[in-house]
């Protein structure tokens, strides 16, 4: 039992919109009275009609049925050959069916649509567009892209002068557009132009080109409003120079003036009374300082202090040494602050705490930091609230400073050792880094 085809034309072609047919053969091969069962397989599925799509058929009996090809005319069936498949399907053997295989030939055709976007644009010195080509046909397009302005006045720039667009696609091309001669000032000009999109192809003659039309607006470089504000800014300029020398440089000149004579007065009161001062000293280093006549013997000069005077309790106050008392020596002393900080997101710090001891001034001179995990994240040091280092955990594994001028602390101070840990090291959940500080303890 079964079903035998036979297709009577092979070399099959169509144009895309339109439509062909074929015949083939259908013959029962079997014993039996049979109903076969027609339908096309394979791409061309979509677009073909078989006609009659069932036939009943004696045994050995054959009858002729056709094919119809209707293609649409878009981007989604491709250009060239297109197998398929007529398959018969037995209703007494359904494993007895048949299927005759041929192709068809669909013939290329050109549909390109260009727009400019957008189509009028502003500018001074260039303008920008974007040129899209839509490959609305069903096979590979190259195309060639020319600018032109009739009037002669732009320079067209086209980003792809020539490209290559598969079929359903829109390919983008960047223009610029820039005026030969750039213009100071006056009113926008309006320059047309367009772009020609020629399809090339191997044919004796191409398709004719597709056509877009632009627009650019050339704007002055000083626009009427920024002239206006120059003249208006260029008047009152000369208004203040006007104002200026009429009359506030003769105020401020005379005020300076008076100043000036107030100033030289002052200083020749000063100096008469620098005068009068210094008089007044000559006369009194002239006095003896007993208040008697002036003496020529130098004996007279230290009589009471031979003849055995007392000298007063000034002199023995200067003959007695005072009383001190030595400062305290500092002590040297170290601390070490260990930190085990959880992992954070949020670039929270977490705190670590020394206080200086109760009674005594700290002064730090030497700090030594260590990340011997290899953490990652942030470290920073604060003395009363302020923050004096600030170092990256993953860009060391010690480092240490030295300072030339103690860091102090008060009596009773606060120093924070605050930990950002974003990612522990190997094997940790936790940043440990630590820091050991050396110093000297003193009573203030």
């Amino acid at each position: 039992m079964g079903a035998e085809i036979v297709l009577v034309e092979r070399d099959l072609m169509v144009e895309p919109g339109e439509e062909t047919s074929c015949e083939f053969r259908v013959v029962n091969s079997g014993e039996v009275v049979d109903q076969l069962t027609l339908h096309v397989v394979g791409d061309a599925h979509d677009w073909t009609v078989v006609d009659p799509p069932m036939v009943n058929l004696l045994p050995g009996d054959e009858t002729t049925v056709r094919v119809t090809f209707r293609p649409p005319r878009s981007s989604e069936v491709p250009a060239g050959t297109v197998p398929f498949g007529i398959r018969a399907e037995s209703r007494e053997d359904p494993h007895a069916s048949s299927v005759e295989e041929g192709e068809i030939a669909v013939a290329g055709f050109t549909d390109l649509v260009a727009e400019l976007v957008p189509t009028i644009r502003r500018g001074r010195r260039r303008a920008k567009y974007r040129l899209v080509v839509d490959n609305n046909g069903n096979q590979e397009e190259c195309v060639d892209i020319v600018g032109i302005d009739q009037d002669d006045q732009l320079t067209i720039l086209v980003g792809s002068p020539s490209l290559h667009t598969q079929p359903g696609t829109a390919t983008v091309v960047k223009t610029k557009v820039a005026p030969h001669k750039r213009m100071f000032r006056g009113d926008p000009r309006t320059h047309p132009f367009q772009l020609f999109v020629q399809p090339v192809t191997e044919a004796p003659e191409n398709p004719p080109p597709v056509t877009v039309d632009g627009v650019m607006i050339q704007l002055p470089l000083v626009s009427k409003g920024l002239f206006k504000a120059l003249v208006v800014a260029s008047a009152a300029l000369v208004a203040l120079m006007v104002l200026w020398f009429a009359l506030l440089k003769p105020t401020v000149e005379s005020v300076a003036r008076q100043q000036a004579d107030v100033a030289a007065s002052r200083a020749d009161q000063a100096a008469e009374r620098a005068n009068e001062a210094a008089d007044v000293a000559s006369s009194a280093a002239a006095v003896p300082a007993g208040g008697g006549a002036p003496t020529d013997d130098p004996a007279d000069t230290g009589a009471g202090a031979a003849n055995g005077a007392d000298p007063g309790p000034a002199a023995e106050s200067a003959g007695s040494p005072g009383d001190t008392t030595p400062a305290p020596e500092p002590v040297p002393t170290s601390f070490r602050i260990e930190a085990a900080a959880r992992p954070v997101t949020d670039g929270s710090f977490e705190p670590f705490r020394y206080r200086a001891p109760d009674g005594q001034a700290l002064g730090i001179t030497d700090l030594v930091l260590q990340n011997p995990r290899g953490d990652s994240g942030f470290l920073r040091i604060a003395l009363n609230g302020e923050v004096i280092l600030e170092v990256g955990l993953a860009n060391f594994r010690d480092l240490d400073y030295h300072y030339v001028v103690p860091l102090g602390l008060r009596p009773g101070e606060q120093l924070v050792f605050l930990v950002n840990c974003t990612t522990p090291g190997a094997g940790a959940n936790q940043c440990t880094p630590s820091a050991s500080f050396s110093g000297r303890l003193t009573k203030p």
